[in-house]
């Protein structure tokens, strides 16, 4: 009953911000603090749930999938304005149903002006071709073939995504025998049920199918299917990459040839109409064109890369601190791939497995350069793992708390839009997002020191 009563918090939030939409036809612009408030009640409504089912009685996994379905339908009745990927989307879909290469063309080419339709002048980046790698053109192109070019299509498409994503880690939780309780974690947060039922981020497509190579990889269903599902996780986003040194130890050789030879075919195939972009101008064409510009230009809400571009490299009188904390992020990930792997040696339980596989991903998150919060889809789907198993330590939930706290804290990111003419990053809203996850995060890897190396011998 007393999550039932949580559901019905929740919905409500959920309810606001569908008011809000239809009263000003945005979430963002001067409504932003508004939204981010209805948010913040989801917020409540989900901690209050993940700590009544821990102490008291659990929900069922049906009821868990059931609500957070309903919450993200409810969204259906949005437009997505905290993001404008969608139309991004659906101009890309369009472009591929015409015979035309995402990669060949920036949006505001003239050679597309006999395409012209009203998601051409909708779309970000207009200045440079589609930044998304093959798996999600054929999404895109996929749906814009067969549904209306909208984006309710996408939305309701990435919500099934998102469904079969609860269902299949459902599966995983079982498999390494966690309780069903731990799908609340995912199911019912609330920056994972904007990004797919508001947003229609893709990422849900990517979640899906790295969870799906996940399964078939560790119950042993196909050593053929698993490294081609996972070759498609990342030619939707190159994310899921960084899997690969705990599934090495899992698959060895022959499986990570398919791996590699699925991402050369299609990569091979994609870039043929437009060309690789992967040297010459920065001008956003080729397949890899616009992911160069991402790659060497972007940066938005970090928190660790931040502070060492732009106030620690710079105090020690270092030319370009911005290129070379990229580098520096980029070992540090490198380096924490290699402990993985080499941890990863030894650990064949499923939930060993997946707990090692949430550790590149939430690394990720506090290194990356650019973090938009429906970036922390991947990452959070693992978050489950870290949790205790039903007699485990309690001490174990010291390793979740930080990224429920991230996970919270994000949305605060959308303030930047609260200027449409001038959007700027805000200072406070940094500090509010990482100090308390970097203190969460030393406090846990503090008592796990203390657990493995401080206690008494007898």
């Amino acid at each position: 009953m007393a999550h039932l009563i949580f559901a019905v918090v929740s919905l409500a939030a959920y309810g606001g911000l569908v008011n809000l939409h239809l009263q000003h036809g945005t979430l963002r612009a001067q409504i932003t603090p508004i939204t981010l408030a209805w948010l913040g009640l989801a917020c409540a409504a989900y901690a209050a749930s993940l700590l009544w089912a821990e102490r008291r009685r659990a929900p069922t996994a049906a009821l868990i999938l059931g609500t957070g379905l309903i919450f993200r339908m409810t969204l259906w009745f949005t437009v997505p304005t905290l993001s404008d990927d969608v139309y991004r989307y659906l101009w890309d879909g369009y472009l591929t149903n015409q015979g035309v290469s995402p990669y060949a063309l920036p949006i505001d080419s003239p050679q597309l002006d006999y395409l012209d339709i009203p998601m051409r002048a909708q779309a970000n980046n207009r200045w440079m071709a589609s930044p998304y790698l093959p798996a999600a053109q054929f999404v895109f192109a996929g749906l814009t073939r067969l549904f209306p070019l909208t984006p309710l299509t996408l939305q309701i498409a990435m919500v099934i995504f998102d469904l079969g994503n609860g269902l299949l880690l459902l599966k995983l939780l079982r498999l390494a025998g966690l309780p069903d309780r731990r799908l609340l974690l995912y199911f019912w947060n609330p920056l994972v049920v904007m990004s797919g039922g508001h947003g229609a981020h893709v990422d849900a497509w990517m979640t899906l199918l790295t969870l799906l190579a996940i399964w078939l990889a560790l119950a042993r269903h196909s050593a053929r299917l698993a490294p081609v599902t996972l070759a498609l996780a990342t030619l939707t986003k190159i994310l899921p990459i960084l899997l690969l040194p705990v599934l090495f130890w899992r698959w060895r050789w022959h499986p990570l040839m398919i791996f590699g030879l699925a991402i050369g075919t299609i990569l091979t195939a994609a870039a043929g109409p437009a060309g690789w972009g992967l040297s010459g101008p920065l001008d956003g064409t080729g397949l890899f064109g616009a992911i160069r510009i991402y790659a060497e230009q972007w940066k938005f809400n970090s928190g660790l890369f931040h502070w060492l571009g732009a106030s620690l490299l710079p105090g020690w009188g270092i030319a370009n601190p911005t290129q070379i904390a990229r580098q520096i992020v980029g070992l540090g990930l490198l380096g924490m791939l290699v402990v993985i792997g080499w941890h990863s040696r030894s650990r064949q339980s499923p939930r060993a497995l997946l707990r090692l596989m949430a550790g590149p991903l939430l690394a990720y998150l506090l290194l990356t350069p650019t973090l938009h919060p429906w970036y922390a889809l991947l990452p959070l789907v693992f978050v489950p793992f870290l949790a205790p198993a039903e007699q485990g330590s309690p001490r174990r939930w010291l390793a979740v708390l930080p990224w429920l706290y991230l996970s919270a804290a994000l949305p605060l990111s959308y303030l930047t839009y609260l200027n449409p003419l001038d959007f700027r990053e805000l200072a406070w809203v940094r500090w509010v997002e990482w100090l308390p996850t970097l203190i969460l995060l030393t406090g846990w890897g503090l008592v796990e020191l203390k657990g493995r190396f401080l206690q008494p011998k007898n």
